[in-house]
């Protein structure tokens, strides 16, 4: 019998990200487009954990600059290069 799981209708489907703020929230302070955070270690997730947030990195690979804001069911998100979208008290601001 084949796995529900990989059929796009068992899939929710998601409202596109409304790009409609200039400034969020993050975990330290408030960001704007163009300034730069650092994902905060998913300390959600069961560990030991290998994905991108978790796994040790050299901290310049951390950082990135946040190239549009949005909102999307009421919650904000920063949206990071590669169109990653990240909730925005998932980052923290970096200064310099």
């Amino acid at each position: 019998m084949p796995q529900a799981h990989l059929y796009a209708q068992w899939r929710e489907t998601i409202a596109p990200l409304r790009l409609n703020l200039r400034e969020a929230h993050v975990s330290n302070g408030l960001v704007h487009v163009g300034d730069r955070v650092r994902e905060l270690p998913a300390a959600h997730h069961i560990q030991p954990c290998a994905c991108r947030l978790c796994r040790p990195r050299p901290e310049e690979e951390r950082i990135f600059r946040v190239q549009a804001i949005g909102s999307r069911d009421g919650l904000v998100y920063v949206v990071l290069p590669g169109a990653y979208e990240c909730p925005a008290l998932e980052v923290e601001r970096v200064d310099g």
